[in-house]
């Protein structure tokens, strides 16, 4: 007796550019070896993700089936720039040991960092030397991803500091 199965994995997008997007995964089980395999199940570890389901408990030897799952992207996931897992099918042979393998998958995002800039200042005019004049710049995260050490620069001679607050 020779019990052994094969899964392949497999995802209904190939990428990804926001939260939010449905993903259902598909896990090809096949008994590949020449005795009934049962409690055929797949296990994946990804966080988020619903239960696996596997349309049939057991499998003969040649047979195959496709187990589902589905999972929403979040932010995290965009900001990582992909999802990486692993599924792993198991079946049971009568005696023995479980037959196992596994499959795993990785989905890119499309990851498009981009900034915009208004600069606007408390004035629209002056007319003497000496005029206090504060600008101010509106940063605005116009990509996908999160953005971090965010700062502002300008070459107008004899401006103060900028300061950048959330």
């Amino acid at each position: 007796d020779a019990p052994a199965v094969s899964v392949v994995k497999s995802a209904s997008v190939v990428n990804y550019s926001a939260p939010g997007v449905a993903i259902t995964y598909s896990y090809k089980v096949t008994n590949t070896g020449n005795v009934d395999l049962a409690a055929v199940s797949v296990t994946d570890p990804q966080s988020g993700l619903s239960a696996v389901s596997c349309p049939s408990p057991s499998l003969a030897p040649g047979a195959f089936e496709t187990c589902t799952a589905s999972y929403t992207t979040t932010q995290a996931d965009v900001d990582a720039g992909s999802i990486s897992n692993i599924g792993t099918a198991s079946g049971t042979p009568q005696t023995g040991s479980a037959a196992t393998a596994t499959s795993s998958l990785t989905i890119p995002a499309i990851d498009t960092p981009a900034l915009s800039l208004a600069k606007t200042a408390n004035v629209t005019s002056y007319s003497a030397p000496g005029t206090a004049i504060t600008y101010s710049y509106k940063v605005t995260n116009t990509g996908n991803v999160t953005l971090t050490a965010v700062s502002v620069t300008d070459p107008h001679v004899g401006l103060s500091a900028i300061s950048c607050a959330s």
